[in-house]
């Protein structure tokens, strides 16, 4: 090896040892007031959403003021007046203070003491109402209490769960039943 090949041999071995020396050492350091992405929201006043299935609503939803996320669509309602719509024609009007819509998992919850009333003269109580589209269940959640002026039910509970607007219904948890004649 002549004396020109070990000089550049050295300063290729130079170079390499700089490049390395530069790369490690300058790597950019995260900011330390990075903040996370803020959500993307929208507020509306006086908004009613609604939910479908085959053609036939499901539920409506009016609200005094709603904040939507942009991106997930998922909604957080103050104000609410909500009817659900079954299947053989009946309606329950619920209104409560305040709820919050999940829209991937179409996940009603309604809180903050929920009154309702059906077209069949059913009337309902409780401290939170769940609406499950999946299942497509409604459930009383907490002091649930269900007077049918129909057939003279009354029902109360922890939980009361129905598939079909509270026509037929399951307590659960101090579950008291009432049946009276007409």
């Amino acid at each position: 090896m002549t004396k020109t090949h070990k000089i550049l041999i050295g300063i290729v071995v130079a170079a390499l040892a700089a490049l390395c020396y530069w790369t490690i050492h300058t790597v950019p350091q995260p900011a330390d007031d990075a903040s996370p992405l803020e959500k993307r929201v929208m507020t509306y006043n006086g908004n009613t959403i609604t939910e479908e299935k085959d053609g036939r609503k499901l539920w409506e939803l009016t609200a005094e003021s709603m904040e939507v996320d942009i991106d997930t669509q998922d909604a957080s309602i103050t104000n609410m007046d909500a009817k659900f719509y079954t299947e053989d024609g009946r309606t329950l009007h619920v209104t409560a203070p305040k709820a919050n819509y999940k829209a991937k998992d179409k996940f009603l919850t309604v809180e903050g003491g929920i009154k309702g009333d059906s077209t069949d003269g059913a009337h309902l109580r409780a401290d939170r109402l769940e609406w499950k589209a999946k299942e497509n269940q409604l459930a009383l959640i907490g002091n649930a209490e269900l007077q049918r002026d129909s057939d003279a039910v009354k029902a109360k509970g922890d939980r009361i769960e129905s598939l079909d607007g509270f026509n037929k219904f399951k307590i659960i948890g101090h579950a008291h039943l009432e049946k009276g004649n007409k």
